[in-house]
């Protein structure tokens, strides 16, 4: 059972930390913009989703196995990286018909799109490993389950926050759809966040 007032600190800086922008976000909007509001909804579940997986790890101590190897970690950062940049190639060569298209296959792919990249990018797994074992307490319950029960809440109001995102991006998107050189710079932008995502991966160390 986790105490009221660490849980009202957890609550509130989860809160604030999802409110930030930064690489999930920046995720979120260049999939919205590749595909519309649905596409960008699937990646923000994604990403959610990629979330609960650091969650599970941080609470059996996968991560902080994983932060004892340098080498596994930086493994890891690369896979995302390249990743990230495949997407942005993909996203070039794509053919304006279908970035202005949501067809059916556009949310399946943003949902493994933001798992992916959420998993493999250690600096969240490092986050949480520093972030939810501090609100656990010993004394009040095992701390594996309140771990897991943080991890859940902060992935669940980050993934809330995500979508409410995605449905902005997708209502503005809808109205700029229509002009063929919209489209390409909406392609290029989404792009270029793909791509600056995976450098930052590829060149960032994990500390």
């Amino acid at each position: 059972m986790i105490e009221a007032a660490p849980f009202a600190l957890f609550l509130g800086g989860a809160l604030l930390l999802n409110i930030t922008p930064g690489p999930d976000m920046a995720f979120t909007l260049a999939s919205t913009a590749r595909g519309g509001a649905r596409a960008g909804i699937a990646a923000a579940i994604g990403v959610g989703a990629g979330a609960l997986g650091w969650t599970v790890a941080t609470a059996v101590g996968l991560v902080a196995m994983l932060a004892a190897s340098e080498h596994a970690l930086t493994l890891i950062r690369i896979v995302g990286g390249f990743y990230l940049l495949y997407l942005a190639v993909r996203t070039i060569v794509e053919k304006p018909a279908a970035l202005g298209a949501e067809g059916r296959a556009s949310p399946l792919h943003s949902f493994r799109a933001g798992a992916f990249t959420n998993l493999f990018n250690p600096k969240v797994g490092l986050f949480f490993l520093a972030f939810l074992p501090g609100f656990a307490n010993p004394e009040t319950g095992a701390v594996w389950l309140q771990i897991m029960t943080l991890g859940a809440l902060f992935s669940f109001t980050g993934t809330c926050v995500l979508i409410l995102v995605a449905l902005a991006a997708g209502a503005l998107r809808r109205r700029l759809v229509e002009s063929a050189k919209t489209q390409n710079r909406m392609k290029a932008i989404s792009a270029s966040v793909y791509g600056g995502l995976g450098l930052y991966l590829l060149t960032s160390g994990a500390k």
